[in-house]
């Protein structure tokens, strides 16, 4: 009786100590690790625990996080290769090597007409004239996103390469050239200046992307690879950031155009279900029996073999990642993050109860009648909304506020929302709105946040650094800072005291556990 018992806490203790899915145990930011972590970090740095073999990300790997689930780590890749190839293609990667960003006509010809015209200036006075046209000319929101794109290009003055013909350029993305011989007569055909032939003749390789759908297994306590599974699949870039859930020792991950059901212990793969746009894909939300997927449209299969149970075509978005709202004064919701709408569907049958303004590339998160997003849908930003039976939740609160990112998601803990995204810290009291403490002028975007041991633990400057807040309402008391490099739009992930980072080229683990 006494093994039993000890069996099923040791047990629990593993289960408590995952993180199997996007966000987290309860896809809501929140660790359940009971494992205490340090007050502080070392002066020397993080202890690292290993480091794993190479794994790709960005333009060749996307942003998906890792998990953890009992003594494996998992990351799921659309594994991009360049081969060596008589092709020549355009791509997102190539056009940011160009310097492109695409804006209003309106817009583009007023910066060319004054970069064209502009005096000779230097130092001071240049600044002055940048900061008096970036007043004069951009909205508040195009100065936040375009702002210092628009500098650089007065600053290169007549050198910069024409906005029209870069326009033109990008329209030709991912459409490959037969030979060079055909990339090189297009670019006749099309009349490009010689400036804009030459940095497209060093900006497109010689070689074309191929992919793989990949799931990579490690072992959790020394990054050594238990396995992995390849599939056939297509060049995606960045944009299959999909993470894996496991559940049940059953491995769900979206690849470029399949959602693939693994085997936990050994990779196999159980079955494949077709996305319906050929990917890219939110993460995967299992419940019971069923998976829920946001990939141009809602669906939900089966778990036991793959079969499509329904489909929501009129519920869009493939960034936010699906959540069930279990509301205390209702029936269960399936959340799905559309780009300006967030859907509330019958998990049953996918039918469309209701839809709100929010939407874009956060996860919501609920405690029980509250339901919290983050969006950059005009006046929306950080807002609460009240379940209502039988209708529609009624907005409750907002906090709105124009910046670059709005991809971070809240977390709700002890009654308040937690949020660090758009330049800010902040923690808001969940039943009135009060902003309890607000730190202005820090460089957290896009990535989401974890708490843990009543600790916030977040990436800053791109996922360079890593910091370290007090989770409590009452003032806002930064514990620690840390150096990691990890990949800004991704998350970490926390299981028994150890942070696993992605790193560009790699995952790392890191003890986050008080010295002896």
């Amino acid at each position: 009786m006494r093994l039993v018992s000890t069996l099923t806490l040791l047990s629990l203790s593993t289960a408590l100590a995952d993180w199997p899915q996007w966000r987290g145990p309860a896809r809501d930011g929140v660790s359940t690790d009971t494992t205490p972590i340090a007050e502080s970090f070392p002066e020397e740095g993080l202890t690292k625990v290993w480091e794993s073999d190479f794994i790709p990300s960005d333009h060749l790997g996307g942003h998906g996080s890792p998990v953890v689930a009992g003594e494996q780590a998992f990351i799921s890749v659309v594994w991009h290769d360049k081969v060596p190839s008589e092709q020549r293609e355009i791509d997102s990667e190539v056009m940011q090597q160009m310097n492109y960003r695409g804006t209003s006509p309106e817009l583009a010809k007023k910066m060319e007409a004054d970069r064209l015209s502009m005096p000779a200036m230097r130092g001071a006075k240049l600044d002055e004239w940048l900061a008096a046209w970036r007043k004069e000319n951009l909205s508040k929101k195009e100065d936040l996103s375009l702002g210092k794109w628009a500098e650089s290009r007065f600053k290169a003055g007549k050198s910069a390469l024409p906005l029209e013909e870069l326009a033109r350029v990008s329209k030709r993305q991912n459409k490959p050239f037969a030979n060079l011989d055909a990339f090189k007569q297009w670019m006749e055909d099309e009349n490009f200046s010689q400036p804009v032939k030459d940095k497209l003749m060093v900006a497109v390789p010689n070689t074309i992307k191929v992919a793989k759908d990949v799931v990579v297994c490690l072992d959790v306590n020394t990054g050594k690879e238990v396995w992995k599974f390849e599939a056939e699949g297509k060049p995606t870039g960045r944009s299959s950031s999909s993470t894996a859930a496991v559940v049940d020792e059953k491995v769900y991950a979206a690849g470029s155009t399949h959602l693939y059901c693994l085997n936990q212990k050994d990779g196999k793969m159980l079955w494949k279900a077709p996305l319906p746009s050929g990917g890219p894909a939110a993460s995967p939300l299992v419940v019971g029996d069923t998976v829920y997927m946001a990939a141009g449209r809602a669906q939900a299969f089966s778990t036991a073999d793959g079969k499509i149970l329904w489909e929501q075509k009129d519920a869009s978005g493939n960034t936010g990642s699906p959540v069930l709202w279990t509301p205390e004064s209702g029936d269960p919701v399936l959340l799905v993050v559309g780009s300006k709408t967030l859907y509330g569907l019958s998990p049953k049958d996918g039918k469309v109860l209701w839809n709100v303004e929010g939407g874009g590339q956060s996860t919501p998160v609920t405690q029980g009648d509250w339901l919290v997003i983050y969006s950059g849908a005009k006046d929306v930003g950080l807002r609460a909304y009240q379940h209502v039976k039988d209708a529609a939740p009624k907005a409750a609160w907002s906090h709105f506020w124009e910046t670059v990112r709005y991809s971070g998601s809240p977390i709700i803990h002890d009654d308040h929302v937690y949020l660090t995204c758009g330049g800010k810290h902040q923690c808001v009291e969940l039943a009135t709105g009060k902003v309890t403490w607000l730190e202005n002028e820090v460089n957290s975007t896009i990535t989401s946040p974890i708490i843990a041991d009543g600790k916030l633990i977040v990436y800053e400057n791109n996922g360079s650094h890593l910091r370290m807040v007090k989770a409590q309402p009452g003032a806002y008391q930064q514990l620690a800072r840390a150096k990691v490099e990890g990949m800004g739009c991704t998350s970490p992930a926390l299981s028994n005291g150890r942070l696993i980072v992605r790193q560009r080229e790699k995952l790392v683990c890191y003890d986050l556990r008080p010295k002896d």
